[in-house]
């Protein structure tokens, strides 16, 4: 089948039904669904199935994805053959009009992701949602990240999570997943207590899975601000293939340009250097949104000489210190895309 066939079939398939065909009686909780999975032995139900975002995760075996990787598992059979059943049973797409052949391009290199074993994928996909989890429990937490212009919305699609400092040891060992693991990577100290503790969780998610985190502090008296784990960084948020780039210099920076729909990478360093520079190399514009200091004005003029003319730098407001207080603002998201108009950050298209 071909991606657009794959694609079709999945938009005419919701999650919460592929789960009920095989028998899934799933009953709502909150914004989520829950019911017994059916991937493995489960007493109690353990499954969680997200409509919003047309996913789910088992916090029993540790399987989640979207509908194409639910039904192939639920039925034992390989991927192609439920879909193509579901593609018979879809109406077909209009026959679409003929076109000239695209130009022949070369396939962009792809940035190097840590290199993670599948239990370490596990292991931090586990945490990612078991923080997610107690976020969505969280009115006050997530109030807060309502007040800095971070909505609901973004929160359950960027899988973003809260750290509260007692949830993650007791489930990793119920979950049987290793200890020893968890704290080689960062998520546990070695007594045992959580290194992100008292901080907003932010994942790197790549498909179905999280490959790495950084927790952000939630009073001006935990140090560091930023805690991350202790693998290699990526580039947090990068997607490939983009011809406009968005760089930031911080997490929420990031998490604010993809509440406005930009896609963007957080920097999260004022010293450029060239393994920084790979990734927005490849687009055909970049656009600066530095913190206003002196060391942020230093990184976007070193990054901006770097590049050359395919990078621009978006000056923010005076008083404003980042993008992520701008965005805090009542009138910020207009002001951000005014910038844009005005031709500050220019406005090559996506």
């Amino acid at each position: 089948m071909t991606r657009p066939d794959v694609e079709r079939v999945k938009s005419a398939n919701p999650i919460a039904s592929v789960v009920e065909r095989h028998g899934v009686e799933l009953r709502r909780s909150g914004r989520r669904l829950g019911g017994l999975c059916p991937l493995h032995e489960d007493r109690s139900p353990s499954l969680a199935v997200y409509p919003e975002t047309e996913s789910f995760y088992c916090f029993g075996c540790g399987a989640g994805g979207d509908a194409s990787a639910f039904a192939p598992r639920a039925s034992g059979a390989g991927a192609r053959a439920p879909l193509a059943r579901r593609a018979a049973e879809s109406p077909a797409p209009e026959a679409p009009r003929a076109q000239a052949p695209p130009r022949a391009r070369a396939p962009e290199p792809r940035e190097r992701a840590p290199q993670l074993s599948l239990d370490d994928r596990v292991l931090l996909t586990a945490a990612c949602e078991l923080y997610h989890e107690a976020l969505l429990g969280s009115p006050e937490v997530l109030g807060y990240l309502e007040g800095r212009g971070l909505p609901a919305w973004l929160v359950r699609s960027r899988r973003l999570g809260l750290s509260d400092g007692r949830r993650l040891l007791p489930y990793l060992k119920r979950r049987r997943l290793s200890v020893k693991r968890a704290q080689e990577v960062g998520l546990l100290r070695q007594d045992g207590s959580e290194a992100m503790a008292g901080r907003v969780v932010i994942p790197d998610l790549r498909g179905s899975h999280c490959g790495w985190m950084v927790g952000r502090a939630l009073s001006g008296a935990l140090t560091p601000k930023y805690r991350g784990l202790a693998l290699p960084r990526p580039l947090l948020g990068y997607e490939p293939g983009r011809r406009r780039l968005f760089v930031t210099e911080g997490p929420f920076d990031w998490l604010t340009l993809a509440s406005g729909g930009r896609p963007g990478r957080a920097h999260r360093a004022t010293q450029p250097g060239r393994g920084g520079l790979r990734a927005p190399a490849r687009a055909r514009s970049v656009v600066l949104v530095m913190d206003s200091d002196e060391p942020g004005r230093r990184a976007a003029a070193e990054l901006a000489a770097a590049l050359g003319a395919r990078a621009r730098v978006l000056e923010l407001p005076e008083g404003v210190k980042d993008l992520s207080e701008l965005g805090a603002r009542p009138d910020g998201r207009e002001t951000f895309f005014r910038l844009l108009d005005q031709g500050r950050g220019g406005d090559a298209p996506a």
